[in-house]
């Protein structure tokens, strides 16, 4: 079977390699899941390049999210399982950008037989970081506004969507005319374009309304003007930094407006949260997926042999969605 392992820190084109190797071995405790389906993220880029919270020990296979079929079981896990459709939980314990991959049972989530692969494979880092922002931070009821930056990419489009279905009301930042139209297909409320005149412009479009929670990708000046139109007890969340730079923002609306502000980063929730908890989130996301309540737009899907290309679709800006490997007939 084949899979792509990262044999040095770099560039991906130039660190990336597809090696032959057999079949996993299992233990008592393992699935071996014939993959359907991988996704392509940021964060796999930044890992690739050194620049990530985990620096894994070379060689190291790649991809940390996926769902795929069970075709062998342990010795020590209920046969029936068997052809059963699972997501693998991203912990990057085992590497999802390969034909087959051996899995602890406990790392897997049994998700729905009939829901279209590619969808579920975006579940396990994009729509789980969306539901933990939208539930962990401040209680938010239907009529509540959140704002968001970088709304028109893959996570800003997971957090319109479920914030919809909450009756949780968006008003989203965003660089270009286009982008914005792209937002609005989402099922976004508000779009106001990113400017030097932003907090102006954020509170002529909230008419008097204020925000419950900001979710920031940016950093930098963004998220702090946008936070400026926090009502009192609010929060900024930071989930990624995109400009490289940390969110600038008043001391003084932490001081008299009781704001808070938090680091979300996916790794340490998979890790510190409780099987159940986990569990339950990814049954209630694959649930949403497969009635069509929950879906993010795909750009491209690439067989695994075409990695380059993948990466290279995956890097370029303005995309119209995720990248992804596809894997036999998904």
């Amino acid at each position: 079977m084949r899979k792509l392992e990262l044999t040095a820190f770099g560039e991906p084109a130039d660190v990336v390699a597809l090696k032959t190797v057999p079949e996993p071995a299992l233990g008592p405790d393992d699935v071996l899941v014939a993959m359907e389906a991988a996704s392509i993220n940021p964060s796999d880029f930044l890992l690739i390049r050194a620049l990530y919270g985990f620096r894994p020990v070379l060689p190291f296979s790649l991809g940390a999210e996926g769902v795929g079929r069970i075709v062998k079981t342990g010795a020590k896990v209920d046969a029936s399982l068997r052809a059963k459709r699972v997501l693998i939980i991203p912990n990057l314990e085992q590497g999802t950008w390969a034909e087959q991959v051996a899995v602890p049972v406990h790392n897997v989530v049994p998700v729905s037989d009939t829901a279209d692969p590619l969808q579920l494979a975006m579940v396990g880092i994009n729509a789980a970081t969306a539901w933990l922002l939208l539930e962990k931070y401040v209680r938010l009821m239907p009529g509540d506004w959140i704002g968001l930056t970088a709304a028109n990419s893959a996570m800003g489009e997971t957090l319109v969507r479920l914030a919809g279905l909450a009756g949780v009301k968006t008003l989203a930042i965003v660089r270009r005319k286009d982008a914005a139209e792209q937002v609005m297909t989402f099922g976004g409320d508000l779009v106001v374009l990113q400017s030097e005149h932003l907090h102006g412009d954020v509170e002529a479009a909230l008419g008097g309304k204020q925000l419950a929670l900001v979710v920031d990708m940016v950093g930098g000046t963004v998220g702090g003007e946008l936070a400026r139109s926090l009502k009192p007890g609010g929060a900024i969340v930071s989930y990624a930094l995109l400009s490289g730079r940390f969110p600038i923002l008043a001391p003084g609306d932490f001081l008299y407006r009781g704001l808070s502000f938090h680091g979300f980063w996916m790794m340490n929730w998979v890790r510190s949260a409780p099987r159940t908890e986990i569990r339950e989130v990814y049954q209630r996301l694959g649930d949403l997926v497969a009635t069509g309540s929950l879906r993010a737009s795909v750009d491209h899907t690439y067989p695994l042999d075409r990695f380059k290309d993948a990466f290279a679709e995956s890097l370029k800006p303005n995309r119209g969605g995720k990248v992804l490997f596809k894997f036999g007939a998904a």
